[in-house]
């Protein structure tokens, strides 16, 4: 039978190189709310969502958009907003609609991927667990392209 690492680690006793990580089992996950107004939305806004302590693993985002302008082209990106590029967490990707909102849940339902809710499926998702470490610890979306002025933008960041 094969075992994954954590229960390879846990059955060799969990001591000495075996110790299994804080967060990685028996954890109590956290969430982070909160709901930013968007007043203007430029070519490249980067908007921070959540702000976590270091060492922990974030086990699951969701972003939705909430908005009455029409979306044509624009990208997002999901990330630390110390990466130049914010998409540590998800790379760049194409949203376009004709809705009022769009929803970004990581890990998505779509092959694991990352999935835009009546857009299509999100390329690009680079994996759960995303720990924090050093500076990256405010997670932030990249709106690239977006020509919005008004709507409402809510996420959930869940971490151990």
């Amino acid at each position: 039978m094969s075992k994954s690492v954590n229960v390879t680690k846990y059955d060799a006793g969990g001591s000495g190189d075996n110790v299994i990580s804080d967060g990685y089992i028996k954890a109590v996950e956290k969430v982070w709310i909160d709901t930013y107004t968007l007043s203007t939305v430029t070519t490249t806004d980067t908007i921070d969502i959540a702000v976590l302590p270091v060492n922990k693993k974030i086990t699951s985002i969701d972003i939705t958009i909430e908005t009455t302008a029409s979306q044509t082209s624009g990208t997002v990106s999901v990330g630390f907003n110390t990466d130049a590029s914010v998409d540590t967490i998800m790379g760049e990707t194409s949203v376009s609609h004709n809705m009022t909102g769009s929803s970004i849940k990581l890990p998505g339902v779509n092959s694991g991927l990352g999935v835009v809710e009546d857009t299509g499926e999100l390329s690009g998702e680079k994996g759960f667990q995303k720990v924090t470490a050093g500076t990256q610890t405010v997670v932030a979306i990249k709106l690239d392209d977006w020509t919005m002025t008004t709507g409402t933008i809510k996420s959930i960041v869940r971490y151990t």
